[in-house]
């Protein structure tokens, strides 16, 4: 049976979460979502579109 688990890191900003989050996911040879660049893709995507970034339904 594999096991799987996830690690979730929470934090104000500049407290090292993705510093941390690297060092383990490379320690033990983990995969790496990191979510705060995963909103900055998304927003800079909305800006690129014209679309404003307070307006959900968009």
């Amino acid at each position: 049976m594999t096991h799987v688990f996830t690690i979730a890191i929470d934090g104000p900003a500049g407290a090292g979460k993705g510093t941390l989050a690297r060092r383990l996911a490379d320690h033990y040879r983990l995969n790496l979502l990191d979510t705060g660049l995963t909103y900055r893709a998304v927003a800079h995507a909305l800006l690129r579109l014209g679309l404003p970034l307070d307006n959900v339904s968009a």
